[in-house]
């Protein structure tokens, strides 16, 4: 080769390299993939090798850059990925957990118009077996994994009556399963849900789980029950919601909220230079609720949770009862790989209220900063870990108990509840305790907030719309 045709090659190269966008810095990663897949002693596929990569650049902006929220999800993983967040799988649905105490695998409940619920497992039954491997000593994950079966096949069950000494068996088929996202205060004989609180009929009790795509129509059947139930007031609970669909959030605010001429703004999103990426506005939908509210906050209320709530507070629409959210303000735009490779879940804007506060925590934010959604002055209520946990148990149970039931298994649920805290503590306490630390004694467990809800920030929410 002259030095002519050299030069000329060289050049070639790199315009090649600047026109094509692959820097020098791309062909030395896909060198070192090559190089490792090629020659390393314990040969790796170019698959394993492809999804370390993506691991590995997530966990640098995961854990050195403070964004937890970046997220690579393996081709093998998308399909459980995408059903969590629409609230459906394949399954014969329970809700199921395994007991602090005995370690048992106790069903919750059988989610309604599931084979489990159509077979007739009920809440407070035992999960002894699956497809004859005993759950007993098995990890809440490993039981999970039980259920992971051919879909064409069914699945045999050993369940313990919650009134019985005696197994029973049951053959039941995987099915498409779509759990409700929203929920009210039980469920009558019927398998209605109930919106209105047992003893305060004339406020209506509304939970929202999750932000998925069924969500903006649970909820406006649900307000048309509650209209046709003559609720005069209402609680919207956005606890221990993590979020979802941004564009469902909006919608659902639209059933609460009317824009008018100079305010019709949800939220917008904002990139990393401040530059407004796009407005999340109101609709010309009507307004269906007008009823007095109040909504429900945690630390677990997070993203669309936020957004909705914080809408609301900027509005003046509801009074906000709680303690302050998550402060999850941050947008990840999903990428599906092409060939087959996953699907990338990237943060790449921030969300901002109507108010012009940015809802997100950054890295290292303090009390004092502005994040989140704080509740308003007469509705701060704070719990602790321990009151928490009980809180959500008991809010679990009573949203999804059938009320022919309900009663006599809260009560055996409070029984044992104070037990079950002390086991809890007593664990952690463990984990965290060094050799040379002493033994403590627990303080004795004593459940907040009155009957039959046992929930002093549900009770905080009940005080303001009676007053």
């Amino acid at each position: 080769m002259t030095r002519l045709n050299f030069c000329i090659f060289l050049i070639a190269a790199v315009l090649y390299i600047f026109c094509s966008g692959i820097t020098m810095r791309d062909r030395v990663l896909i060198n070192a993939l090559h190089r490792i897949e090629n020659d390393s002693l314990v040969r790796p596929t170019a698959k394993q090798l492809f999804e370390g990569a993506m691991t590995g650049m997530i966990q640098e902006l995961n854990h050195s850059l403070g964004d937890p929220f970046s997220a690579y999800i393996p081709f093998s993983e998308q399909k459980e990925y995408e059903e969590n967040l629409d609230n459906r799988y394949d399954g014969i649905g329970i809700v199921y957990r395994e007991t602090p105490i005995d370690k048992e695998m106790e069903i919750i409940y059988p989610i309604l118009d599931s084979p489990a619920h159509k077979a007739g497992i009920r809440s407070g039954d035992k999960l002894l077996r699956v497809n004859g491997k005993e759950t007993k000593g098995l990890t809440f994950y490993e039981v999970s994994d039980l259920f992971k079966s051919d879909p064409k096949q069914k699945i045999e069950l050993a369940i313990l009556p919650y009134d019985k000494t005696e197994p029973v068996e049951f053959s039941v088929s995987s099915a498409p399963i779509f759990r409700d996202s929203v929920e009210g205060d039980g469920i009558d004989a019927g398998g209605r849900r109930i919106f209105c609180l047992s003893d305060n009929p004339e406020i209506a009790y509304l939970r929202i789980t999750s932000f998925g795509h069924r969500t903006a129509m649970e909820v406006h059947t649900a307000l048309k029950q509650i209209s046709e139930d003559n609720a005069r007031s209402l609680i919207l609970d956005l606890r221990n919601n993590p979020g979802g669909y941004v564009d469902i959030c909006v919608e659902i605010a639209g059933l609460f909220l009317q824009p008018t001429p100079e305010h019709d703004i949800i939220v917008s999103t904002r990139l990393g230079d401040g530059t407004v990426k796009m407005i999340y506005r109101l609709g010309q939908q009507t307004q269906i609720c007008h009823l007095p509210m109040v909504v429900l906050i945690d630390g677990e209320s997070a993203s669309a949770a936020e957004i909705l709530s914080a809408a609301l507070q900027d509005y003046g629409r509801a009074t906000i009862v709680g303690s302050r959210s998550f402060g999850k303000g941050t947008v990840q735009e999903i990428v599906p790989l092409p060939l087959n490779s996953g699907t990338l879940q990237l943060t790449d804007a921030s969300y901002w209220r109507p108010s012009n506060k940015n809802i997100h925590r950054v890295q290292d934010a303090q009390e004092s900063d502005s994040w989140g959604v704080i509740p308003d002055a007469e509705g701060l209520v704070t719990l602790s870990g321990v009151q928490r946990y009980a809180t959500f148990q008991i809010r679990e149970r009573r949203s999804n108990y059938v009320s022919e039931n309900s009663e006599r298994l809260l009560e055996q649920f409070f029984r044992c509840l104070p037990d079950e805290v002390r086991e809890i503590q007593t664990s952690q306490k463990k984990m965290e305790k060094t050799p040379d630390e002493t033994k403590s004694e627990d303080e004795p467990f004593t459940l907040q907030g009155k009957p039959p809800y046992y929930d002093p920030q549900l009770d905080k929410a009940i005080e303001i719309l009676k007053r």
